[in-house]
């Protein structure tokens, strides 16, 4: 499927404001990839289909990440392993991350929509050193779960381990 014809079919299955969300999500991930010398074409596919298969259920912010990889092989098309592995791991990050899925885990969590305390101190980040910025955005995220005592996902917090000791 054409990149056009992506955006067209996302735009009729999901929400308004998450095709909003997913653009600006596409947008920062081309951004982000231009300044850390990554894939912009897999940067834009990725960031655009990273929440293609989110419902509007509350509880599914820990199972979405999987879906929406599984939906952009079988409805979109995508058969580039590292744009699915991008969209796979967007929410929780994994042990030894490719650039391309932390760009998408952190525009994700820096497009132009989002508004909560601390997001342009991590936009900053980001710019500056994409591994800081992924450390910091795990441990708001972690420290927000535990404060509302949600489910924490355990490749989270491995995630953070592994990026501290590579630092």
């Amino acid at each position: 499927m054409n990149f056009e014809k992506m955006k067209q079919t996302l735009a009729g299955s999901i929400s308004e404001k998450r095709f909003m969300h997913s653009m600006g999500v596409m947008e920062e991930a081309v951004r982000l990839a231009a300044i850390y010398s990554a894939d912009e074409e897999q940067a834009k596919i990725a960031g655009l289909l990273h929440d293609c298969g989110k419902s509007m259920d509350k509880n599914d912010n820990l199972t979405h990440a999987k879906k929406s990889a599984e939906l952009a092989r079988t409805v979109y098309g995508v058969e580039d392993e590292e744009i699915l592995s991008a969209i796979r791991y967007h929410t929780t990050g994994r042990e030894a991350m490719t650039m391309l899925e932390k760009i998408v885990y952190l525009a994700d969590k820096t497009e132009k929509n989002r508004r909560y305390e601390g997001v342009e101190e991590l936009r900053t980040l980001a710019d500056e050193d994409i591994d800081d910025a992924i450390i910091c955005s795990l441990e708001r995220t972690i420290e927000y779960v535990k404060m509302r005592s949600q489910e924490l996902d355990i490749e989270s917090l491995k995630t953070l381990k592994f990026l501290k000791e590579e630092k």
